[in-house]
């Protein structure tokens, strides 16, 4: 299962599509003992690669499909989140959850961090987004009625929307995420290395990557702040994506 996520992120990085031949030289790099042919199976089974053309695999192009696309993204895809519309009204959660029930309240957190929620001060949570239903959002085991107040809202009192945005999520520690991600994407292996320099270092800008996704908002782009470096760091992932590409080919 580990070897089919690495072809899958590979197959991504590589842009999606490969010769059978090229995916063969990728999937030996990856596995060990896995045949290439079963685990192609295997992914079309699931849906996340097509296989065009006829004969054998080497002589076939191997194409993630859309399925195969989100699963690489993990659900996270920036250029349709930067892009998503603002009608400039802030979604609020406000809950006052009893101190005993200290579980309800740290699962509570986790969920609205999970769903991206900026936490602008005590137990006030904002999101640009409209909450269609909050409670199944959230999970009906996790919230009290009696305990939440969800509503819509503008600011009158003359706070700009960048101060409830640099109030709410921390830009602080995602500028420095964002620095140590770039200074990894500067030591991606030289063009002439083999496979597996490659592929080590796809593993090492995955975890990175991940880790930047978990703190960024992925704000509509009138939201984003100055100083805001998740356009630039996406558009160095594609350059480095480029350059593994080049290599493998």
């Amino acid at each position: 299962m580990a070897g089919s996520l690495r072809f899958v992120r590979g197959l991504a990085a590589a842009g999606g599509e490969l010769s059978g031949a090229l995916a063969r030289v990728l999937w030996e790099n990856i596995s060990r003992s896995g045949r290439l042919a079963q685990a192609l199976a295997r992914l079309q089974q699931a849906g996340v690669v097509e296989m065009r053309g006829a004969g054998p695999i080497d002589e076939r192009i191997i194409r993630l499909t859309t399925a195969g696309r989100s699963q690489s993204l993990e659900s996270v895809d920036p250029i349709t989140l930067w892009a998503r519309p603002w009608d400039g009204a802030w979604r609020i959660v406000a809950f006052d959850i009893p101190e005993t029930a200290v579980a309800l309240r740290v699962r509570l957190r986790r969920k609205l961090h999970e769903h991206r929620f900026g936490w602008l001060q005590n137990s006030v949570w904002i999101s640009p987004d409209p909450i269609p239903d909050f409670r199944t959002l959230a999970g009906e085991k996790l919230t009290l009625p009696e305990s939440l107040t969800i509503f819509e809202a503008r600011p009158i009192g003359g706070e700009s929307d960048e101060e409830i945005v640099t109030s709410a999520w921390d830009f602080t520690a995602l500028g420095k995420a964002h620095s140590h991600y770039f200074a990894l994407l500067r030591l991606r292996p030289h063009r002439l290395q083999g496979p597996k320099a490659w592929l080590a270092w796809l593993d090492t800008e995955h975890r990175a990557w991940q880790k930047l996704a978990r703190i960024d908002p992925f704000l509509p782009r009138p939201l984003h702040p100055r100083g805001y470096r998740g356009q630039a760091a996406w558009n160095a992932r594609q350059e480095g994506f480029a350059a593994f590409r080049a290599a493998l080919r």
